[in-house]
């Protein structure tokens, strides 16, 4: 998988979630998860390390995008997605 398949592997999953996607002023698709949003470029600076086994999730949106906390449990769930859809090589 390479950033871009991240990027739109992500995004397709928080849509069917029933989050809502969409661009924001620089043309970034973003995902709203409540009050704080999380767009591409920052999933652009979370690939590959929040892809790994034991990935600190919360640690790694906080150094992209600090003041996020309500993007963790649901970005956790995204990342689990994934693994278990098997679009990551093993």
């Amino acid at each position: 998988m390479n950033t871009q398949q991240f990027i739109e592997i992500v995004i397709s999953i928080a849509r069917s979630l029933g989050y809502s996607v969409a661009s924001n002023r620089l043309g970034q698709e973003q995902i709203d998860f409540g009050h704080k949003k999380i767009h591409s470029g920052h999933l652009v600076k979370l690939f590959p390390d929040i892809m790994k086994e034991n990935a600190n999730i919360s640690r790694l949106i906080e150094s992209v995008a600090p003041g996020r906390p309500c993007a963790h449990r649901p970005m956790r769930k995204i990342i689990q997605m994934i693994q278990q859809r098997a679009y990551v090589s093993s």
